[in-house]
């Protein structure tokens, strides 16, 4: 039988059991408490200058500015030497006008105003005013001497009705929508305002749907053009099309740049982009994933990208290793701006190899601070390896493909070629909120490409949208230019 002290013993004990259990979940709790709420200010401490988001995501407050290199002697702004530039005086005077006084200034007597000479010029550089011309086409019939043939004058191409838009108004006006990206309301506006024309939106809808058909066979030579490079840069943004996500791809190099949409961020998207697939040169991109299943061609990563991550490492760690890394990396890449400088093709390799131990050694000591957790017993599935295990894992696996910039001086350091060129489609997705059919972002995104290729070649962007308009498809004025 139990006595009454052994049963109080039995329930103290049972109640610690309680405790122990309880303090056990809390515990759990607290942990798994501490680690969304590192992983939530890790997110709120990440921005345009420690991670891949874009600067539009920082919002009113932005970081402070942070620059990897480092402060030089020279004071801001123009050196000394430095060739300036002012307003360029055009070749032609178009209008020359006199200064001069009507009467003396001490007797007042009547000036002859043919009598002096000039002793000082200045020039005012101005637009006409600004009116539209309107040409009215009579279409002919003549009979002919000889055999009485009644001989029908035919009308151009483009002068299909009564009354039409000319290849000037229509350039014009796809220049501001495209480029300048206007509202297609707004766009009317301004033609109204400064022309007195009165074109409806949905006019201007029409004329680029026109434009987009003109300018096709050049952006199809333009992505032909880029097949045949042998260093092309990759990416890829968000582009609302019809309130859903649609993913705007891109493929350029420095004379070309070639833009296309599709529903897909992947390989769906990169194959409907079409410069990729069978590409047997060198892309340049960041380490999304769907780009390495295109196994024709070599891959060279964006090492600014990387110095974003190991900013942003070392400010959430601290770990030292971070800043080593980066100060190699610019040095590396001071040291190949040195050599392109100086006409030198290439690293010397024992240089090449004392780098690449030094990388080695680098990540050797990031991996002893991050080694792989240890598997609690009775969790299910790895353990978490963290985001600084992560990215020293990748940057072994992708040693060759981070520093491929110092093996071959064409590759680029970064991918900011790819990044700026399709910049300008997060412009037109801020003006406008995003776009209202497939077939219109397809016109765009032809039409963007049209002319940031006619930008790199140096070209004005109304005259190439003329071309497009006035000689029928051709419009490939700037194509004579090869991508060597």
């Amino acid at each position: 039988m139990i006595n009454r002290k052994e049963l109080l013993v039995f329930e103290k004990e049972e109640i610690i059991d309680f405790f122990i259990t309880i303090i056990k979940e809390m515990t759990e709790t607290i942990n798994q408490q501490a680690e969304e709420i590192a992983e939530l200010k890790t997110r709120l401490n990440k921005n345009s200058k420690n991670s891949s988001k874009p600067p539009t995501s920082d919002g009113y407050r932005k970081p402070s500015p942070k620059s990897l290199r480092k402060p030089g002697e020279r004071k801001p702004g123009g050196q000394p030497g430095h060739k300036g530039h002012g307003i360029q005086l055009p070749d032609k005077i178009d209008e020359i006008g006199v200064i001069t006084r009507s009467h003396c200034r001490d007797c007042g007597t009547v000036l002859e105003p043919h009598g002096g000479e000039a002793i000082e010029s200045r020039y005012v550089i101005d637009l006409p005013q600004i009116k539209t011309n309107c040409t009215r086409l009579d279409r002919l019939r003549i009979p002919c001497s000889e055999c009485e043939a009644i001989n029908e004058g035919v009308y151009p191409e483009g002068v299909n009705g009564t009354v039409q838009y000319g290849g000037n108004l229509k350039a014009f006006a796809a220049m501001l929508i495209d480029y300048g990206m206007v509202s297609l309301s707004r766009t009317s506006e301004i033609l109204r305002g400064a022309f007195g024309v009165t074109i409806c939106p949905g006019t201007l809808h029409s004329i680029m749907s026109e434009c987009s058909l003109r300018v096709s066979e050049t952006v199809a030579t333009i992505r032909e053009a880029l097949m045949q490079s042998p260093v092309t840069n990759h990416d890829e943004t968000g582009f609302r099309v019809n309130g859903k996500l649609h993913w705007l791809h891109s493929a350029s190099n420095e004379k070309f740049t070639y833009m296309s949409i599709h529903p897909k961020r992947g390989v769906d998207g990169i194959e409907h982009n079409g410069v990729l697939p069978g590409y047997t040169g060198i892309a340049v991109h960041d380490c999304y994933s769907s780009y390495f299943k295109f196994n024709d061609c070599s891959h060279s990563l964006c090492n600014a990208h990387l110095l974003r991550e190991l900013q942003g490492l070392y400010e959430e760690t601290g770990q030292s290793w971070c800043n080593t890394l980066s100060g190699l990396i610019v040095d590396l890449k001071n040291k190949v701006e040195h050599c392109k400088s100086n006409g030198i093709d290439t690293l010397p390799a024992d240089f090449i190899q004392k780098m690449y131990e030094s990388y080695d050694n680098i990540l050797d000591e990031g991996f002893s601070l991050n080694p792989i957790p240890e598997i609690e017993p009775g969790k299910r599935g790895k353990p978490k390896r963290g985001k600084a295990r992560c990215l020293l894992d990748r940057l072994r696996l992708h040693k060759d493909k981070y520093l491929f910039f110092t093996r071959d001086f064409r590759v680029p350091f970064d991918n900011n070629q790819a990044e700026r060129d399709i910049r300008i489609a997060k412009v037109k997705q801020k003006v406008s909120g995003g776009l209202r059919t497939l077939e219109g972002a397809a016109s765009f995104s032809k039409i963007t490409s049209f002319i940031q290729t006619a930008r790199k070649h140096g070209l004005s962007i109304f005259h190439a949208l003329r071309s497009a308009f006035l000689e029928h498809h051709s419009s490939a004025s700037f194509l004579l230019l090869s991508c060597d």
